[in-house]
Parts: structure tokens; sequence; C-alpha cells
């Protein structure tokens, strides 16, 4: 290299023409420039911001490359950006959350109220006399309103009563939030779709229970006027649902079964769910059956975590395990008020059968370790003579009775329930199983 390129590159960014002396730390720069062992000053300023950077920490130096993709994108596109790529965006932020705060954390009550307010949100735009349009989703029929809601997916086996659809809210959840129950618009019905409603707003957003199904919403379209003509009369009421795993039925059909901590642990929650229905909302179920038990991946399952519950005065605790047992279908219900004792013990002795052998009188089909069914099949007789005793001594608090001789008495050593206060209580706020206010005054036509 000449001595003249050599100064010129050494004159780079200097705001002055510089000149250097024979001998001088300058000139001796130019001459290491001329030899290649110097590089120009605005290499070295990038290599000496290279190091800086180096030092930095990780979350420094993601920050900085957050602004750096920020000047790119500013300099790609200098238009104002469009009403609908900011929907989308807007749309992408909240998908984002909702998976890092709604999906991770999913079932725990908290969790299953804010999602509750999101989703009602969301909701809030559909007029509750909307009627559903029909729309190919692939290969497969489903529906839509606007475009808000799509029942895409039907699942479970048909029924004389009810379809269910998976149903996605495009823009807010990546899959299926929502369980979409279609229905004639009968009276029981209509009965069953405001006792969905008491349930959620007086029992679930206050956190006062876990074992119920949230309702988001329904939709009644009326029997006149030509979108109502181009539905079938089970396709005119909607109640939009909380979307749980499955049901007690196919959860017995997995090796869950035999898992006796389990078994037992299932046991205890959907007695509990029905003396909550029960003596909470003061409704006798009649249909206790393994497929009006749904289930959902409880998140807060932990080997020390219990939850508190409360029945005349009585501080009980039961442990957590992997499934939150709810109780749902209240189609067939009547107060109990009106109700006869023999079918108000029965909710508690038929949903027993589901932890069964079909071979020892029960519903479960295969085979399931004998120990376990045996463990069970123990439980469901002790609530069966428990029912006899009630009903030839003329008492009627079925429930106590099972937490005297079934919680408190059956396997103690295993620590599923428990009255001593434990160091690790998951819900701050006691779930409270006998009446505390005025039942809700909904009528079941039943024949």
């Amino acid at each position: 290299m000449k001595y003249s390129d050599a100064l010129k590159i050494y004159n780079q960014g200097k705001p002055a023409w510089c000149s250097p002396r024979k001998g001088t730390n300058d000139y001796k720069a130019v001459l290491a420039i001329m030899k290649g062992s110097l590089k120009s000053p605005k290499k070295a300023s990038l290599a000496k911001s290279s190091l800086s950077k180096a030092s930095l920490s990780k979350a420094s130096l993601a920050k900085s490359s957050l602004s750096k993709a920020s000047l790119v994108m500013a300099k790609m596109s200098s238009k104002k950006p469009s009403s609908k790529s900011l929907l989308f965006k807007k749309a992408n932020v909240i998908q984002r959350f909702l998976k890092n705060k709604l999906i991770i954390t999913k079932n725990n009550l908290d969790t299953r109220v804010q999602r509750y307010h999101l989703i009602k949100k969301r909701l809030a735009d559909i007029k509750t006399n909307r009627c559903l349009t029909k729309k190919m989703f692939g290969n497969k029929r489903g529906y839509t309103i606007d475009g808000i809601v799509n029942l895409e997916k039907k699942i479970g086996s048909d029924s004389v009563n009810a379809s269910i659809y998976l149903t996605s809210m495009p823009y807010l959840l990546g899959s299926y939030p929502i369980a979409s129950k279609l229905m004639k618009s009968t009276a029981n019905n209509e009965s069953e779709t405001k006792m969905n409603t008491w349930i959620t707003e007086n029992l679930i957003l206050p956190k006062k229970s876990k074992h119920f199904v949230i309702m988001y919403k329904a939709t009644k379209c009326p029997s006149s006027g030509s979108p109502a003509k181009r539905l079938l009369t089970g396709e005119r009421l909607v109640n939009y649902n909380e979307l749980c795993n499955g049901d007690l039925s196919s959860l017995m059909k997995t090796d869950e079964r035999n898992d006796e901590m389990l078994m037992i642990n299932l046991a205890y929650q959907v007695l509990i769910a029905v003396a909550t229905y029960q003596n909470r909302v003061g409704y006798n179920h009649m249909d206790c059956h393994h497929g009006n038990f749904l289930y959902q991946l409880n998140t807060e399952a932990s080997s020390t975590g219990y939850y508190h519950y409360v029945y005349n005065g009585l501080n009980f605790y039961i442990k957590s395990c992997k499934y939150n047992m709810c109780i749902f279908d209240f189609g067939l219900s009547v107060p109990m008020s009106k109700a006869d004792d023999r079918y108000v013990f029965s909710d508690y002795y038929r949903i027993l059968h589901a932890f069964v052998s079909e071979k020892t009188m029960g519903w479960i089909e295969g085979d399931v370790i004998g120990k376990i069914n045996a463990n069970m099949f123990m439980i469901k007789s002790r609530v069966q003579r428990l029912m006899a005793a009630l009903l030839n001594n003329g008492s009627a608090d079925m429930f106590q009775a099972i937490i005297d001789f079934v919680f408190k008495d059956f396997k103690p050593e295993n620590g599923i329930f428990t009255t001593d206060k434990p160091a690790n209580i998951l819900n701050k706020i006691p779930f409270i199983i006998n009446k505390v206010e005025a039942y809700p005054k909904i009528d079941f036509k039943n024949v």
C-alpha cells in the first residue's frame, strides 16, 4: 500500500486533514496501516463497539436486537399501517398473552375466571337472539355467527337432547376454547341455561366452588324469520360453555382406573360436587351418570396442596390431584323442597357405579386391579348402607353421613381427606357446601 493511500485511510472521519511529521505517533500509525498491521479508525471503532457489546448482559443484547429490528421495520415501509394489519397485530398480542397466561396455567380457578372475562368480552358483540349460520370447515359441516365463533367439529355421541361442537374464536385462541351445546328451545333446556348462568355468576366467578362448568353466553334463535327457517329445532338454543378435557366415562377407559389414590380422590370430588349442587344450589340432580361428570386437567396438582371446604361449620381439606371434577347437565333437576329423599340419596350412590367394574355391578368395562376395585366397591357399599339407614331413621343429611363414615373413616392414613389444617391451601376462599344464600327459582318441567 502507498503512503498516500494509508494517509487517506488514517484521516477517515477526522474533522481536519492531518499530515503527520516523521517520528510522531501519528506518522507511525500511518506506516502501520501501510504494512497492514493496523486497521482503519472506522474498523477499529467497530471492533471496539463489538467488544463493548460482548460485555453486555443477555437482557441488554435482547433490547439492542429489538431496537435494531424496529429500525429495520421502519426503513422497510414509511406507509401508515392499515387497520387490518393493526387488527392482526393486536390479535397476535392477545393470542400470545392467552397462550402464556391462560393455557400454561389453564385450569386453576383464578385463571378460569380470568379466561371467562376475556371470552365474555369477545362474545359481547353477539346478540342473544342471533341465529347460527351453517358453514363448511374443510369437509365437515359446522356453524358460525359472523365469524366471531366457529362451531367446527362435532364431538361426543349423537343425543336426542343436544349436540356438542368444539368451537374456535378467530384471532383469540389457536385451539378450541369453547364447547357449544346445541339444543331444542324447550322449557327444560331454557331452564338449564338459566341454571348454568346462575351457577357461573354465583359460584364460579366469586370462586366459591370449582366443581361446575362455566357458561360464557347463550343465544336463542327465534322460531320465525328467514335464518330460523334454515335451522332445525335442535339448532336454535346454544350454550357456549367452558371446554373440559372429557367425561368420567372416557377417563375410566384409561389406565387411570388402576391408580388407587386417584380413584378415591375422584370419587370424593364427585360426592362433593353432588353435595354442592344439592345444598348450595338447592336442587336434586336426578341424572348422576358418568357422562354428566366432566373433568379438567388440574394445573394445581401437587403432592402437598389441599383444597379447603366447609360444611355446616366443619372445615375439611381434600388433597389436590391431576383432575378437577365438574357436575353438569341439569335438565332433569328437581328443587330439593320437592324432592323425595330416595332420589336425593340416589344422586350420591348412582355415580359411584362409575368407579367399579362391570364384573362387580359397576360401569367400568374391562379389568380393574382387584384390590382397587374392591376398595371402590367398599365405598359404594358404605354409601348404599348409609342410604338405607337414613331412610329408615327419617334423617335427610346424607352428605354429613358420607363425611363421617366415608371421608373420615375410609383409609384415613392415605391423607386424601383431613380436618387438620395443612400448610399449603390452594384456595384462598373456602368452598362452602351448605346453604348460604337464597336458592335460584328455576322451574324444570319434569314429567
